[in-house]
This record gives C-alpha cells, sequence and structure tokens, in this order.
C-alpha cells in the first residue's frame, strides 16, 4: 500500500513538472522578446514565425509604445510574433545577419534587422514582404520625443501596423507558411 502512494504520488509529481516545462517553451499570444542568440537559435532551427526588429534606446521605445501597439495588434487576431531590440549591437554583426538569413535568390536586396520592423521567417529565412514595415531608429526616436512630422505613440499607427501584420500572414497563407512557435 505504501509504495503505491508513493508511485502514486511520484507520477503526479511527474506529470506535473512536465507540464509546467512544456509551458514554459510556448510563446505567448502577442510580442515575445527574444535575444540576439535565441533569435539565431530559431532560424538555425528552420523555423517560421513573425520577427520584428529595431535598433532604439529601452526609453524610446518604452516612450514610444512600439511594443505595446505591435502586442495590442496580435492579440487583437491572437497571433504571435518574436522582437528583438540591437541597440547596441555592432553594424558589423547586423550586416552578417543579414546576409547569413536572405535567401540567395534575392539578389542584392539583403534583410537590414536594424530598420527592416517587421518580417516574416520561413523555415529560417527571411521573405520578402508585399507590405514593407519599416522601423528606422529615427522612426522610434522622432516618436518618442513627440518630434515635428511624427505620431506621439505607435498607437497612433496602428493601421499601419494592422496592415502590415495581415500582409505578412497574407503571404504565409498564400504561400503555405505554417508559423511554428
Amino acid at each position: 500500500m505504501k509504495m503505491r502512494k508513493r508511485i502514486w504520488s511520484s507520477l503526479v509529481l511527474l506529470s506535473l513538472l512536465l507540464v509546467l516545462s512544456a509551458c514554459g517553451n510556448k510563446a505567448e499570444v502577442g510580442m515575445n522578446e527574444i535575444s540576439l542568440k535565441d533569435l539565431e537559435g530559431k532560424l538555425d532551427n528552420d523555423e517560421s514565425f513573425l520577427l520584428v526588429t529595431f535598433s532604439a534606446s529601452e526609453e524610446d521605445v518604452e516612450k514610444s509604445e512600439l511594443v505595446e501597439a505591435f502586442d495590442k495588434s496580435l492579440k487583437k487576431d491572437e497571433q504571435t510574433a518574436f522582437y528583438v531590440n540591437f541597440d547596441g549591437e555592432s553594424q558589423d554583426t547586423l550586416d552578417q545577419l543579414g546576409e547569413k538569413y536572405t535567401p540567395s535568390d534575392y539578389k542584392g536586396d539583403v534583410w537590414e534587422p536594424k530598420d527592416d520592423g517587421l518580417v516574416l521567417i520561413a523555415d529560417g529565412a527571411v521573405m520578402k514582404n508585399p507590405r514593407e514595415t519599416l522601423l528606422s531608429q529615427s522612426l522610434i526616436e522622432g516618436t518618442a520625443n513627440g518630434d515635428d512630422g511624427y505620431e506621439t505613440s505607435f498607437m497612433e499607427y496602428m493601421d499601419d501596423i494592422d496592415a502590415g501584420i495581415a500582409s505578412a500572414l497574407d503571404f504565409a497563407q498564400q504561400n503555405d507558411i505554417e508559423l511554428s512557435y
């Protein structure tokens, strides 16, 4: 009787640990921050997903509500994306990243992780989307600081963000790209 109780308790504990570890690996709906190293791992594993990249100070990202705007748009459609802020990374590192993960048939049109913003990754390579959602450092800074010619928050760019995400998802569907998270 004692042995059965121990086995049963061990099985319950093991099941709970498996469930908890599986939950920790699944990306949530909305924006999910990842590191450059984790991004390269996903790319090297030939995964397919939505990716938002930019390079700006954490203060400007916060003030501009960049992540929150993309998060809101993604959650509205129950979609998931990953984002990386390349602030502090060298231009050489970003150039190498762009060259390595741009398909060879995109002659002369190399992915620019620092500026290209929202991109669709298919089987570990950056796809040319029909609609661009650029996120240059000057756009983020101008929005964060409320400079002339810029909105005061990325929440005011929601139509463009929604359209960019919809375009990337349509492209994925038309090309039978199954997103993996």
